[in-house]
């Protein structure tokens, strides 16, 4: 059991902290500005909508997977709907959340640098009543997941173009307190790759690493300038964890 840090104990700790003269305070808001990298994902679900099945798409560049036995995945998801200039601003939910509160489901496509000029296609909001099928306006192609179409009887696609596909069945939906963004949690239940990233596991990490794109966050004098990206891996030795070394390219 944790006991209550010693006020004097602590002070000699504290007094071993050098004064942070180099670095510059600002507000917390900046956190999105300084957390810079966030690769951006593509994740398809499907839902009823005003009598009709529907697969959707939309980008998110707040994925990150968040244990590795059992794989989860999580992603935050804003609690309203996106708009854009010229839209009035929007109370209902968002499409990509509505469809996983239907079924929970969800797929995480890793989408190639060669699909940023689709991204705003995807990305554009529409009302829940008007919500249009993205991935045909986007031109993608519906692929049949792997282990979701054997599991359910209604799921969504994989993105054809996308590199790499997590399939997901939702454990945990949860808004932490006061927060603007649910936190979507899934297992992944099924995994795949294109076989364009080569055949062994560093040459698909790099490949992957190399062909994807990173959201850098808009620009903060002009947020319709916007910063992406491609990032490369630099090999360097450091301590490996135990968990790291079980590495299998085909499950």
């Amino acid at each position: 059991m944790e006991t209550k840090l010693s006020a004097h104990k602590a002070k000699k700790v504290l007094d071993t902290y050098q004064q942070a003269s180099s670095k510059t305070e600002v507000d917390p808001s900046w956190t999105k500005y300084l957390l810079v990298t966030h690769p951006v994902e593509f994740i398809t679900t499907i839902g009823r909508v005003s009598g009709r099945v529907i697969a959707n798409v939309a980008p998110f560049a707040t994925c990150l997977d968040t244990s590795y036995e059992p794989p989860y995945v999580t992603f935050s998801a804003a609690l309203r709907q996106h708009s854009i200039g010229g839209q009035i601003q929007s109370k209902g939910k968002m499409n990509t959340y509505l469809n996983i509160r239907q079924n929970g489901l969800f797929i995480v496509n890793v989408p190639r640098i060669s699909l940023l000029d689709v991204m705003d296609i995807i990305a554009y909001p529409y009302s829940r009543k008007g919500l249009e099928d993205k991935l045909e306006k986007a031109g993608l192609t519906k692929l049949r997941p792997f282990v979701l179409s054997r599991k359910h009887e209604i799921y969504p696609p994989l993105i054809g173009e996308c590199l790499a596909h997590l399939e997901c069945e939702v454990v945990d939906i949860h808004r932490p307190a006061e927060s603007d963004h649910y936190n979507i949690t899934g297992r992944v239940v099924g995994a795949s790759y294109d076989e364009s990233l080569g055949d062994e596991i560093d040459e698909i990490r790099v490949n992957l690493a190399k062909f994807i794109f990173h959201h850098f966050g808009a620009n903060s004098e002009n947020p319709k300038i916007r910063n992406i990206g491609t990032i490369y891996p630099t090999k360097r030795e450091a301590i490996t964890f135990k968990i790291e070394e079980k590495v299998s390219v085909r499950g």
